[in-house]
């Protein structure tokens, strides 16, 4: 492969997109072809001018052990490449830059060609961060679902036996003639329906925590929420689906982001998470969901749509119903829309669904504003 001129057009474009190469000569040492970028003199002030020599003693470790790979790869020559996986070289002034390397053979040469890895980079590691918690926080979801469902079932089961031996104990004071025994089979029923009462209790009391957040103590005002604060950790919940299925989200920036609703944070999150969840599961793929909003004298309006497929009519009239559509379309029954229904009329708010005149669907939520405190 040959040098690259100082100012040729290859040399300008490898160093816009952050490539420097280098070729292993004769001597077994790597010489830089072409200028040297700056983020690259940065790392090795040495590397300063064209075939000025990688400094390996001065790199990282890592780099230092890939060249072992390199070489396996340069042997076997032909098509072959080797990646080194990204790894961090840290400059003169203390900046970190994070770096990949790749061996490969061209023209009969033996080529490293070295990348600064920038934005996208960041981007896709950013990505995968939030991908992770979002796992971590299913499965712990998931840990505390099965909980109740294991504790359920066992409650079930005492309950079902404490009434059993309530319906067993009754039909044998049907045929039982001795008063002592007759007492004595009272006795054990009314025991067992205390004992069921008890399990009662205890079921309430699993869900009482979550139901009194849910619909707020007697008494108590309603909490207040900060609408951009919610939006925020609603786009975090949903960003790693929307770059999966490559669906884009679009957010109206409209300055209502400091506005007050009277709404608790975690509910307005958890309802603007399902509503553009579904309208990703809708959304076609490389089209984009859209969320609106409005500011009405008393109101914030919320509108989330798309412009996937619209609900059939026999299912629109019963979205929010307690019956609910799960038998009638899968889609539907996905989405946890009694939560959402239950959470916005407890703040005094309304929710809704159009099918939008252009094609597409839209949810759309309105919640008291609450005036700015001082």
């Amino acid at each position: 492969m040959p040098d690259l001129d100082r100012d040729s057009p290859a040399s300008t474009v490898l160093e816009a997109l952050g490539f420097a190469v280098f070729v292993h000569d004769e001597s077994g040492a790597l010489r830089l072809s072409g200028r040297p970028p700056g983020w690259l003199r940065s790392i090795w002030p040495d590397v300063n001018a064209p075939a000025a020599p990688l400094p390996i003693d001065q790199a990282s470790p890592f780099l230092e052990n890939f060249l072992v790979d390199a070489g396996e790869c340069w042997s076997a020559g032909g098509d072959n490449r080797a990646r080194s996986g990204a790894w961090i070289e840290q400059a003169a002034d203390g900046t970190e830059l994070t770096l990949e390397a790749t061996a490969l053979s061209a023209g009969g040469q033996a080529i490293l060609l070295l990348e600064r890895l920038g934005e996208v980079f960041e981007a896709k590691k950013s990505m995968l961060q939030k991908a992770r918690e979002t796992v971590i926080a299913y499965q712990r979801l998931n840990s505390e679902m099965q909980k109740k469902e294991i504790l359920l079932n066992c409650i079930s089961e005492e309950m079902n036996a404490a009434l059993a031996n309530v319906i067993t104990s009754l039909r044998l004071i049907e045929s039982e003639k001795n008063p002592a025994r007759i007492a004595q089979l009272l006795s054990l029923a009314s025991r067992a329906t205390e004992e069921q009462q008890t399990l009662i209790n205890k079921v309430l009391n699993v869900f009482a925590a979550e139901l009194e957040g849910l619909r707020g103590r007697e008494g108590t005002s309603m909490a207040e929420t900060k609408l951009g604060d919610a939006l925020r950790a609603a786009e975090e919940n949903v960003v790693p689906q929307f770059a999966e299925k490559g669906v884009r989200l679009s957010i109206a920036n409209n300055g209502l982001g400091e506005a007050r609703v009277a709404m608790d944070s975690t509910h307005l999150t958890r309802v603007l998470s399902t509503l553009l969840e579904n309208g990703l599961q809708r959304a076609p793929v490389g089209d984009e969901v859209r969320l609106n909003f409005g500011e009405e004298p008393e109101s914030i309006l919320i509108q989330i749509s798309e412009n996937g497929p619209p609900f059939r009519k026999d299912i629109c009239a019963n979205l929010f119903s307690r019956a609910g559509t799960a038998a009638i379309e899968p889609q539907a029954s996905q989405l946890p829309l009694q939560f959402c229904r239950i959470a916005i009329e407890n703040c005094q708010g309304e929710i809704g669904y159009e099918s939008r005149k252009e094609g597409g669907n839209c949810f759309w939520i309105r919640l008291p504003r609450l005036a700015a405190t001082k």
